[in-house]
């Protein structure tokens, strides 16, 4: 009877140590390694009492990508993504991760008045006239597309959790299109911006590009917040 109780004791011990090898272990995600050397600096220069995600993945470009704190705009903490390090001009500029307790720009974008795509076939025709030979009507209509929301669709970025993905039209040679998702999470509201992501050839938005950014945001709303150290 002993030998058999300890027999039993063995084989319960087995079986329990091998169902604790083979259950699937919880593995908490990190911030994407490219966001490490800022790390310190982020938890150092968000303003006290707010949170900053950041996404366990980036794959908005095919280009390496740098980030850069960013503290200088009004009631925004931000992180710029750039093409290089050490960016100093908007050519360089590529995507922004961002967090504010109000956001006019946000505001703006959710409230804009949406500019339908079925005129930007006429737009490029009256693009390719001479700007002598344009009527008033016509300038009228070029002015208003000038960073003019062409979309606005509700996503889910987790459960309970609703964000807007939208378009945004340029302002000139210098100011091209932007792809944005918004949404409120912990008491704020957040901000996911690529630069580019539409085609006016097709007058549609480069899908590929819309849902590498709909990821990120995903990702960023899916991760642990950043708590400032102040």
């Amino acid at each position: 009877m002993k030998k058999q109780s300890i027999l039993g004791i063995l084989l319960s011990c087995t079986v329990l140590g091998t169902g604790y090898l083979t259950k699937p272990q919880t593995v908490n995600a990190a911030p994407a390694s490219l966001f490490t050397p800022i790390i310190r600096e982020v938890k150092n220069q968000i303003p006290r009492g707010w949170v900053m995600r950041l996404p366990s993945s980036v794959n908005i470009s095919n280009t390496k990508l740098y980030p850069e704190v960013i503290t200088t705009i009004p009631g925004e903490f931000a992180v710029f993504l750039n093409s290089q390090p050490n960016c100093m001009t908007r050519s360089c500029y590529f995507g922004v991760i961002a967090v504010a307790k109000n956001s006019e720009y946000a505001n703006s974008l959710r409230s804009k008045h949406i500019f339908s795509k079925t005129y930007l076939p006429r737009v490029r025709a009256i693009r390719q006239r001479d700007y002598q030979t344009r009527t008033e009507s016509e300038q009228r209509l070029l002015n208003s597309l000038d960073m003019a929301v062409l979309e606005r669709t509700p996503i889910t970025l987790k459960p309970g959790i609703q964000g807007v993905f939208i378009v945004q039209n340029g302002g000139g040679a210098s100011t091209p299109p932007s792809l944005h998702v918004l949404w409120k999470q912990d008491g704020l509201n957040y901000r996911a911006s690529i630069k580019g992501g539409f085609d006016y050839d097709r007058s549609a938005v480069i899908q590929s590009q819309k849902s590498a950014l709909i990821n990120l945001a995903i990702s960023m709303a899916k991760e642990s917040p950043i708590k400032s150290a102040n």
